[in-house]
């Protein structure tokens, strides 16, 4: 963004100086679509132009008050990200174990042929993850649909349907009695790895 504020935050700004509080006035008032205003409003924030007193309630700061007569915004505090990391890994491919859903799709897509899904078709946002085939003979493959979860009850948590979905995949299936295949990252993956050299 040019060194001065684009005029769709000015205009934010202006509006919530005047009093306009939530995202659907300053939508209103401003002729803008809620998705814009969305889309303004989190940078607002994150250069402290703009607090949320309440959920969906927001104030303007002194620091929007002044981008608001200098119309430049005000430098951000650059703070390192703390990474957090798990235990040290004895996957060649990952230095240290899982610690969330992502590190879950990472080690699927690397290994998915040794745990039995010959195919990834396609990862999407929304349930279920991700859809593929896997081998039901020589030259047979059925679809499956596969949800990703860092542990296998946070399926149940999320209240996903069992129906629309045949397989979870996680790091560790804390769900004895899941209705669907489970794959455990955690037990598999080392076996895979197990095997492979035993066939070298």
């Amino acid at each position: 963004m040019p060194k001065k504020l684009a005029e769709e935050y000015l205009a934010i700004l202006r509006q919530l100086k005047e009093g306009s509080k939530t995202g659907p006035d300053l939508s209103a008032k401003l002729n803008l679509s809620k998705t814009v205003v969305a889309g303004r409003l989190a940078p607002l924030v994150r250069w402290s132009c703009i607090c949320e007193s309440k959920p969906g309630l927001y104030d303007i700061t002194e620091k929007g008050l002044e981008a608001l007569k200098t119309g430049v915004r005000p430098l951000m505090e650059v703070k390192r990200k703390t990474r957090i990391v798990g235990p040290r890994s004895q996957i060649p491919d990952l230095v240290y174990e899982p610690v969330n859903e992502q590190g879950v799709i990472f080690l699927f897509a690397k290994y998915h042929k040794e745990l039995g899904i010959e195919y990834i078709e396609g990862i999407q946002q929304g349930f279920p993850d991700a859809f593929g085939r896997r081998k039901i003979g020589k030259t047979e493959y059925e679809p499956v649909d596969i949800e990703f979860e860092f542990r296998s009850l946070d399926f149940k948590n999320h209240e996903h349907d069992p129906n629309q979905c045949d397989i979870v995949v996680c790091w560790e299936n804390n769900w004895p009695q899941c209705p669907l295949q489970v794959i455990e990252l955690k037990s598999s993956i080392p076996k895979v790895i197990h095997a492979v050299k035993a066939m070298q």
